[in-house]
């Protein structure tokens, strides 16, 4: 029944504002072929701008297209620092920066990774400013879904 749990958080991050009282992030991974995955990220850009502002020091504006074209590499470090895909073997995927966008109050962030599995996941978006962070990743390959979960106490799952 998660699934349908999923759905709901993903309703409400659209349902509330810039004061949405939610923490709920929600990364997407689907398997696209050719040892090729496509990661998006969604966070609220209040939230973003508060975690890159901690963790690099610097004030940046993530209101629209433009603002996240110049602050990407700020973005990009900023998840690739909070988000791992790791193989059975233990060896890490790397992030590949594609691009981001601005939609209403929050930011959508496009990665590529590339590797036959993902067998390891790891989130910590957000868990150092919001202790109630809820943290969700939808993974799909071939046509089946899985979800995850994560938060402060959670931050690493195996898949199975």
């Amino acid at each position: 029944m998660l699934s349908c749990n999923v759905q709901v958080l993903i309703f409400i991050i659209g349902f509330f504002g810039a004061d949405h009282g939610l923490y709920v992030s929600v990364t997407n991974v689907k398997y696209a072929g050719n040892d090729t995955w496509e990661v998006s990220c969604r966070l609220f850009n209040t939230d973003l701008e508060d975690a890159i502002r901690d963790f690099s020091g610097e004030s940046v504006s993530l209101r629209t297209d433009g603002d996240i074209k110049k602050s990407e590499a700020l973005v990009a470090s900023y998840i690739k620092a909070k988000v791992h895909f790791i193989t059975q073997q233990g060896n890490e995927l790397a992030l590949k920066w594609v691009s981001g966008s601005a939609e209403n109050d929050t930011v959508w962030s496009y990665f590529i990774v590339e590797g036959m599995s993902i067998d390891v996941v790891e989130n910590s978006l957000l868990v150092e400013l919001f202790s109630d962070q809820e943290n969700v990743v939808a993974i799909e390959k071939n046509g089946e879904k899985r979800y995850l979960r994560f938060n402060t106490g959670v931050k690493r799952l195996q898949l199975e």
